[in-house]
């Protein structure tokens, strides 16, 4: 085999490399964009919450311009081939997918709270103060779930399933999802394997409408109202303010302790189950205009009703032959 045939094929650089391309240039945009926020927050930003804020802002548009550039040179698609296009179902899919991850962590709460080993009151707070840190934190939280979306069901996740299959690109990918979380406060071996486990639940909702929308939705929501609305720790972090106050006590296996929730069993029931109704759901599927954003108005694919491709593990969808009537 040439050196020729090793990086290209078809006369384009073939999707492995450029995963392996893709991934510095995320890094180097995450270390640029948190050095400029903390350039901006200044050395006063004790708590460090200017700096997520102004980090999270930075490194969306960082991760956009980097996509932009790869999808154009090296894939010729537009940037919504990677799955932020605002066109078919999206906004349906964004809203869909906040009810879901409401659902989730509402589940485990619940669970928690009838088992007694959690409690939530209303915290004393202004409405000025309950507007104010609850639009900040929104802002945060959305930006912040897009940007994990971008980097690990985005552009990496989808050249790496080009070239070695989704179930591969699904493991490859969970797991650098779980190890990205070593580095926060109070994780366990739990807290790792359960970030790990979330992500083959956003990959099936990636990979059944191409679209990053519905990821999106599922891991804000989870985590709003996880931080902002009950007052758990996110994946170690809490909140400066909360609507609700939650007194947490048992075993940290079963709560997560002091890193909240994602370092619990119940997090795991809760996750297993979200995967098969996610795998399973009719309503979830590919739109007409995603399908043909990413796969190209000229294939076959293209044109075809959605009751005649079925969900396949593999960079394109499987085509049925149409039932006859």
């Amino acid at each position: 085999m040439t050196v020729e045939k090793i990086f290209l094929a078809g006369g384009r650089v073939r999707p492995l490399w450029r995963f392996f391309l893709s991934v510095p240039l995320v890094i180097m945009a995450l270390y640029g964009a948190g050095w400029a926020a903390a350039f901006i927050a200044g050395p006063e930003d004790m708590a460090g919450w200017g700096r997520a804020v102004w980090s999270a802002l930075l490194t969306l548009p960082a991760l956009l311009a980097i996509f932009k550039l790869l999808t154009a040179t090296l894939d010729r698609k537009p940037l919504g081939s990677v799955g932020l296009a605002f066109c078919g179902r999206w906004h349906l899919e964004l809203v869909m997918g906040a009810g879901i991850g409401s659902l989730m962590i509402l589940s485990v709460a619940g669970a928690e709270w009838v088992s007694g080993v959690a409690q939530f009151s209303w915290s004393a707070a202004s409405p000025d103060q309950f507007l104010g840190w609850g639009g900040a934190t929104l802002v945060l939280l959305f930006v912040a779930a897009t940007n994990e979306e971008l980097m690990f069901r985005g552009y990496p996740f989808q050249r790496l399933m080009e070239s070695i299959g989704a179930p591969g690109a699904v493991g490859v990918l969970s797991a650098l999802f779980g190890l990205a979380h070593l580095s926060n406060p109070s994780h366990t071996w739990v807290s790792t394997l359960n970030t790990m486990l979330v992500g083959v639940p956003l990959a099936v909702t990636y990979l059944r409408t191409r679209s990053l929308w519905m990821p999106v939705g599922i891991h804000f929501a989870w985590n709003f109202l996880q931080g902002f609305g009950l007052g758990l720790p996110v994946s170690g972090f809490r909140a400066p303010f909360s609507a609700l106050r939650a007194q947490v006590s048992g075993p940290n296996l079963l709560t997560g302790g002091n890193y909240g929730p994602e370092g619990g069993v119940l997090t795991t029931l809760v996750v297993v189950a979200a995967t098969g109704f996610l795998w399973r759901a009719q309503s979830i599927h590919i739109s007409e205009e995603m399908r043909a954003l990413v796969f190209g108005p000229e294939r076959p694919q293209a044109n075809l009703p959605e009751t005649a491709i079925r969900l396949n593990f593999s960079s394109e969808p499987v085509v049925d032959p149409p039932h006859p009537k």
